[in-house]
């Protein structure tokens, strides 16, 4: 049960991703061990999801997706955007996105520090030595997530290793480290990690990682970071989404040089409103970027107009975005039995960081939740009852994203038949120069140069060919790449990045190398926004550890 909150925090969080889970703890610990009154309140749109409450029902359509701005029932798990030439998921919900996220926990390339745009700039602030400062926050965040390879490697991960083995890059194959509670499968501890956290169960490889861990196997934030943040005193509420921010007067009784964020109650349906000395946007790139571009520039809803409230933010607000060079494919009717539905989702990873002029990338091997195999499984007819399934989807989707994904999915694949499929997730080191907006109405839109990125993408698909359509010693398959890329080249990214990006000034980013917002003193932004390049590897370490930071910084200044 949540209480009821108050008018006036010390600080308030937007958001409960890498960045507002980490903040909300280390502010909350920072306070109670100084003594003072813990007063720090983060406000999520989502859901809170406890073991075991994830959505299972494929028809349930509203328990999965969040759609309308959360009104009318559509508050799921996942927030499918078409943004225009590049579309974004997100997840939706207390922990964000680290419930449907894949675990991963690995630091970003080492080429990453030195990264130039296009136009020659350097894009990392020159007035820190990030690889010199880097590392120090890596280990926190390893500390509270405890990544570890898979025990016990799965069969998809062995056909991984063995296509790189067929084209002499053995070399290039190894396991990743994983935010995962391994212990005895399905058998609960009552704090595994000997901490104070919640249960958890050991993995029982059932391939659900993206759709949310019912069995709480995954370290998703809602385990440590934001636990740890409760347990110090921080309060957490679910299902207010913020729609606005202004910042508050020289005669405000409580925070004169502070803000007030301006929200909705989803739950019961009503507006309201909270102070703060200090404002942390930790909402996510696209929706971070998103209200502050609202901030910024002003909108219009229907017959209502709403002028700038922050009309002073910087000029590269919207600057930046990548989608961290996100690829997908399928190698079917390959010569190994995969069995993509049993195991983690992401065990293994193939380096590619060092190719390409130091473009590289990662490429990953992927699964099925075994929820959809066994659904299908269970009924005659193998492709053409998929078939009748992605009408009905369609038609229960509506509006949604993701069609021509999924269309393409369902015209190659039999679900009686995947045995032999080997899913590939590939990221890695796009030009992040997409421009974000937004339209009268104030809805985000993303403005990508596809053409840019042609040649990296090129490369991929060379290299997955190579991996899964060579003969015998390799696997000798069919690949398959994501439709909406060989039919539109329209992208797909759950890693999008940039948007707020930090800088030396505000000529370079709309914040400062430690978070502050430019020409906004006591506003912070922490979350993938903040990153001026795309990472190369899964970026939530690199968005926690610099949400580590951060909040380091913020202590130093006195908020505890």
């Amino acid at each position: 049960m949540e209480n009821k909150m108050k008018a006036f925090y010390d600080v308030v969080i937007i958001g409960s991703g890498f960045g507002g889970a980490v903040t909300a703890c280390r502010l909350a610990q920072a306070q109670r061990d100084a003594g003072k009154p813990v007063s720090v309140c983060v406000i999520e749109r989502g859901r809170r999801y406890h073991m075991g409450e994830f959505p299972r029902n494929l028809w349930r359509s509203k328990d999965w997706w969040w759609d309308k701005e959360g009104q009318r029932g559509w508050t799921g798990l996942f927030d499918y955007r078409r943004l225009g030439e590049i579309d974004v998921i997100a997840g939706a919900g207390v922990g964000g996105t680290s419930l449907i996220y894949l675990d991963v926990q690995i630091e970003a390339f080492d080429t990453v520090w030195d990264t130039s745009g296009p136009e020659g700039n350097r894009r990392w602030p020159q007035s820190v030595g990030w690889r010199e400062e880097m590392p120090r926050y890596y280990e926190k965040v390893r500390k509270m997530m405890r990544p570890t390879p898979v025990p016990n490697p799965p069969l998809k991960t062995l056909a991984l290793k063995a296509s790189a083995d067929s084209i002499d890059q053995a070399q290039r194959f190894r396991l990743l480290d994983l935010a995962v509670y391994w212990g005895k499968p399905g058998v609960r501890h009552p704090d595994p990690y000997d901490r104070g956290g919640p249960p958890q169960t050991g993995c029982e490889y059932c391939g659900e990682c993206y759709i949310g861990c019912n069995s709480h196997s995954k370290n998703t934030l809602d385990l440590n970071y934001l636990w740890m943040a409760r347990q110090a005193g921080a309060e957490v509420y679910s299902m207010h989404k913020a729609v606005g921010i202004v910042q508050n007067k020289d005669d405000h009784p409580q925070h004169p040089s502070g803000y007030t964020v301006h929200f909705e109650d989803l739950r019961w349906n009503r507006s309201g409103s909270v102070s703060a000395g200090k404002v942390i946007f930790s909402a996510g790139a696209v929706n971070t970027t998103e209200l502050l571009l609202r901030a910024k520039y002003g909108y219009r809803q229907r017959r209502k107009r709403f002028d700038p409230t922050l009309p002073n933010l910087s000029d590269m607000l919207g600057m930046y975005f990548s989608g961290n060079g996100d690829f997908g494919a399928i190698g079917f009717e390959t010569n190994r039995n995969v069995s993509p539905n049993r195991g983690h989702t992401i065990t293994g990873v193939l380096d590619y960081s060092d190719h390409f002029d130091g473009s590289g990338f990662f490429i990953e091997e992927g699964g099925i939740p075994d929820l959809i195999r066994a659904h299908f499984r269970r009924k005659p007819g193998g492709l053409s009852h998929a078939r009748y399934v992605w009408s009905r989807l369609r038609s229960l989707l509506g509006s949604h994203g993701g069609h021509d994904l999924l269309r393409g999915l369902l015209d190659f694949m039999d679900y009686d038949t995947t045995r032999d499929a080997l899913m590939f997730l590939i990221m890695g080191i796009d030009t992040a120069d997409g421009k974000m907006t937004i339209d009268e109405e104030g809805r985000l839109e993303i403005q990508w140069n596809t053409t840019a990125n042609r040649t990296f993408f090129r490369t991929i698909e060379k290299t997955l060919r190579d991996l899964v359509e060579g003969p015998p010693p390799a696997l000798d398959g069919n690949l398959f790449l994501n439709p909406t890329w060989s039919m539109q080249k329209q992208l797909i990214t759950v890693h999008p990045l940039g948007g707020c990006p930090m800088g030396d000034d505000d000529t370079k980013g709309v914040i400062s190398s430690e978070g502050e917002v430019y020409n906004y003193p006591n506003l912070y932004v922490a979350d993938g926004s903040i990153v001026p390049s795309a990472l190369g590897a899964n970026p939530s370490m690199t968005i926690a550890a610099l949400a580590e930071r951060i909040s380091e910084k913020l202590i130093e200044k006195g908020i505890a």
